[in-house]
């Protein structure tokens, strides 16, 4: 069985790179692995600037960027960052449903070794499957928050992340950032609302520096579009101990107040944590119809 990896994310990413960098992208299969080191995280062919995708010991891919020999080193990080950004928690998604769909394939059946294809062998090539139709970018995610800052609360930074992700792919939006990987690039909060339909995680909120507050709270005092940005903090520590740590201004406290949400009581099901975060944080919820 065969998932589908949604190219939205990479339609997004193109249009960034062009409009940036003026350059565009190529997402191929990294097939031939011999001359790269664990280490690099970019190398350059000819003109091409070459960026392997790997996460947590898997290649699963290499972006190209044709005709970057005229970007300088900075810019070519960048470019790198961006890319990395982006594709590797999509496509690592897409390698997980991919190989949980095939288990659940081989569960339903007694199989027959030699007639069954496992995860890896002839699988689809990314290029194949970006040339499936892309869906409509201009169309907002797909369900509207109560809010753009939503925070999370919990004894575990794994839990709190995985529920975030949750949240995440339930408003269908196009990716997940760590706020630490892009808040060098973030001045205004007109740089954020830019970013569009993406979700960006600030884990262990209580280390926000006062700069950094204050960015996020010009944000959240405004008002956006569904289309933009949405805000997820969170913390091992409650609410009253984030309200003692001297480092965060006590109205930013108060804002991630509003919409806190204690993981450790969340429920256990997979179908129930669903109906809660949309009862929640969702406008016009199945649940809260």
């Amino acid at each position: 069985m065969q998932t589908t990896l949604d190219s939205s994310f990479v339609e997004r990413l193109k249009q960034i790179l062009a409009n940036r960098y003026g350059k565009g992208l190529q997402i191929r299969q990294l097939m031939d692995l011999s001359d790269i080191s664990d280490a690099e995280e970019m190398f350059t062919r000819g003109r091409d600037l070459h960026i392997p995708i790997r996460v947590n010991g898997n290649f699963l891919g290499t972006a190209v960027v044709p005709s970057a020999d005229d970007l300088n080193s900075e810019k070519r990080s960048g470019v790198a960052q961006l890319v990395r950004m982006v594709l590797e928690p999509a496509m690592y998604k897409w390698y997980l449903d991919q190989k949980e769909a095939n288990l659940e394939e081989l569960n339903k059946v007694q199989p027959n070794l030699e007639n069954v294809r496992l995860f890896g062998e002839s699988l689809p090539s990314i290029d194949d499957i970006l040339n499936d139709e892309s869906p409509d970018l201009n169309e907002s995610p797909a369900n509207e928050l109560i809010s753009h800052l939503i925070h999370f609360e919990g004894r575990s930074e794994n839990n709190n992340k995985k529920i975030a992700l949750q949240l995440h792919e339930l408003t269908g939006r196009w990716a997940f950032v760590p706020f630490n990987d892009i808040k060098g690039q973030l001045h205004s909060s007109m740089d954020i609302a830019r970013l569009g339909g993406m979700t960006i995680f600030v884990e262990n909120v209580e280390n926000l520096n006062v700069s950094e507050q204050e960015l996020l709270m010009e944000y959240i005092s405004e008002d956006h579009l569904n289309d933009e940005p949405l805000i997820v903090t969170s913390s091992l520590k409650n609410l009253d101990e984030l309200g003692a740590v001297s480092t965060l201004d006590s109205k930013f406290v108060d804002e991630l107040s509003v919409n806190c949400f204690e993981v450790d009581r969340a429920p256990l099901t997979a179908q129930g944590l669903k109906e809660v975060l949309e009862l929640f944080f969702l406008k016009d919820s199945p649940t809260n119809a």
